[in-house]
C-alpha cells in the first residue's frame, strides 16, 4: 500500500448551482484531505460552498463541508482538520461567481 501525501486538487471555483468534482478518490485508492485553501483575489467579497459526497450523490445540507461561507475582498479562508475519504467519494464546490474564487486541497492518498 503507498501512501502519498500531495496537492490532491486545484483549480477555480464554477458558479452557483453547478454540481462540478472538485477532487474524486480514484477507485481502489482512499484518502485523507487534510486542508483546503481558499482564496479571493477580487475585489468583491464571494459566498463559498463545499460539499463531500458518495459517488454521484445529490448534493443537501447533510453533506456540506462548508454552508455557504462568504470570503471577503482579497481573503481567503482554510479548513484544517480531517476529512476521510473512500474511493469514489467526492468534493464538490461553488462560488456565488464562475472563476474567480481559487482553491487547492491537500491531503495523503493511500493505495
Amino acid at each position: 500500500m503507498g501512501e502519498v501525501y500531495k496537492r490532491l486538487a486545484q483549480g477555480r471555483l464554477p458558479a452557483s448551482g453547478g454540481t462540478t468534482k472538485l477532487y474524486d478518490v480514484p477507485s481502489s485508492t482512499e484518502a485523507i484531505v487534510k486542508t483546503i485553501n481558499i482564496s479571493n483575489n477580487t475585489a468583491t467579497a464571494r459566498v463559498v460552498t463545499l460539499h463531500h459526497t458518495s459517488n454521484s450523490a445529490s448534493l443537501a445540507d447533510t453533506n456540506l463541508i462548508l454552508p455557504g461561507v462568504e470570503i471577503e475582498a482579497g481573503g481567503f479562508a482554510e479548513f484544517g482538520g480531517a476529512i476521510c475519504m473512500s474511493a469514489t467519494t467526492e468534493i464538490h464546490g461553488f462560488a456565488a461567481a464562475a472563476d474567480v474564487i481559487s482553491y487547492t486541497i491537500w491531503g495523503l492518498e493511500i493505495s
